[in-house]
């Protein structure tokens, strides 16, 4: 017996005298029931078996006939490639049935010509394929352990699962190529085409750092689209350091450069300069080197949740403090409390000047000042003090003390400060300028203020 497929396309079996014994047409799957038999279904449920050992010949007119003398499932490889479909618009839309239970393609290639394979459970690549992925394809990766996806323009290939590869424009100021061998950092600095645009990022100050977004994993012409890798391997390119001015080894962290624009380096940037992780060398190669990409911007300290800085008050020297009403931490002056003995704490205080003399630690603004007794004075005139700075009054109404009391926060009469600057390593002196009944004892005076 003969399959010939004749020049009209039919497709017929004979016999070694030539004579038809079957056309098949419309045929739509080929099943195989055992290595021998293979069912052929055709038209509108119509089937006819053929035996692989009744098998005499092969034909494709006009070529000539040839021999064939294998099994089932090489007559279901050979028909399914070269005489019915190579599922090319006709045949089966079932794959399985057209490969039938336990078969396959063989050395043969199917071509779905641009339809779809659907209500498939699993596709099993071959594991041990040395193939390389280019643009559009699918193909295992052993040595990674995952399926490689070549990307659009067939430059870059997704490692699936392992790596954040993103599409953007080239939009550097001033416009300059990227390429894979500088493999530069880039920031974000807008949007182009409904895709992220990108310049070169730097690591000294926050308007070049805080939106580091990827380093350039291909070459991408300028006002062009490329690829960046945010988060995965960089392969096969130059990692020694060398370009960078520096030595390179396995392991080493690397950060965005403070000094060059798109640069890298091993060299931890230190305040105020920012600390933009890049990744880590996976592989110091002047070639084949390797970079694992894992962006880590870091932080500004107002960009944490629980932390509110007020930029209009913000002044040098602040400190944060903790807010229990609101659970933040926030900006505030810090604060200065400077208090000195004018007295021991026994004997009575008589009336002079210069009753004790100190030197302010450093600068800083006076916002109140106190004083207080050990033993309150009876009676008599009101209990008067003044402070001075370099030897001038800084109390425009001075402090008092109520007969009775010992402390000026409860005077009839308040302190009104004059001066509310006080100089770092400026002289401070205490006067009693008026006493009562002279029973008073153990003066402090208080300066309150922030730097």
């Amino acid at each position: 017996m003969n399959i010939v497929k004749q020049s009209t396309g039919n497709v017929v079996l004979t016999d070694n005298s030539g004579n038809i014994v079957k056309v098949f047409v419309q045929v739509n799957a080929l099943d195989v029931v055992s290595k021998d038999e293979v069912v052929v279904k055709f038209g509108f449920n119509q089937w006819h078996s053929l035996y692989a050992s009744q098998i005499d010949n092969t034909q494709i007119e006009p070529a000539g006939a040839v021999p064939f003398n294998g099994n089932a499932y090489d007559l279901v490889s050979l028909l399914s490639s070269s005489f019915f479909f190579e599922l090319s618009g006709g045949g089966s839309q079932d794959l399985e049935d057209v490969l039938a239970l336990g078969n396959s393609a063989g050395t043969y290639n199917i071509d779905l010509n641009n339809n779809d394979l659907l209500n498939t459970d699993k596709i099993d690549f071959n594991t041990g394929t040395t193939d390389t992925a280019g643009e559009g394809q699918f193909v295992w990766n052993n040595s990674l352990g995952t399926l490689n996806l070549g990307l659009k323009g067939g430059n870059t290939i997704l490692n699936v699962g392992q790596q954040v590869i993103t599409r953007v424009v080239n939009k550097t100021t001033p416009l300059v190529p990227l390429t894979k061998a500088g493999y530069q950092v880039v920031i974000v600095s807008g949007a182009t085409g409904q895709r992220l645009s990108v310049r070169l990022a730097k690591a000294d100050n926050d308007t070049n750092s805080a939106g580091t977004l990827g380093v350039v994993c291909e070459n991408i012409a300028v006002n062009q689209e490329g690829f960046i890798v945010s988060v995965g391997q960089l392969t096969n390119i130059n990692t020694t350091g060398s370009l960078q001015g520096e030595t390179w080894n396995d392991g080493d962290a690397l950060y965005l450069s403070p000094t060059v624009f798109g640069g890298i380096t091993n060299i931890k940037p230190t305040a105020p300069n920012h600390e933009v992780r890049i990744g880590y060398v996976e592989y110091a190669h002047i070639n084949q080197g390797k970079i694992y990409v894992k962006i880590d911007n870091g932080y500004e300290l107002n960009e944490l949740h629980n932390v509110a800085i007020n930029g209009l008050t913000l002044t040098n020297n602040d400190i944060i403090a903790y807010n229990s009403a609101t659970q933040v931490w926030q900006n505030k002056k810090q604060p200065i409390e400077i208090q000195a003995a004018c007295s021991d704490e026994t004997t009575a205080i008589t009336a002079g000047t210069n009753k004790v003399t100190f030197r302010l630690p450093c600068a800083f603004t006076l916002t109140g000042v106190r004083a207080s007794l050990t033993t309150a004075q009876a009676s008599g005139n009101i209990f008067t003090v003044d402070i001075n700075l370099g030897g001038s009054s800084i109390l425009s109404t001075k402090l008092t003390i109520d007969n009775t009391e010992k402390t000026s926060v409860t005077a009839a009469t308040p302190a009104v400060i004059s001066n509310t600057t006080m100089t770092d390593d400026g002289e401070i002196t205490v006067d009693v300028d008026q006493i009562g009944n002279g029973t008073a004892t153990g003066l402090k005076i208080t300066l309150i203020g922030h730097r």
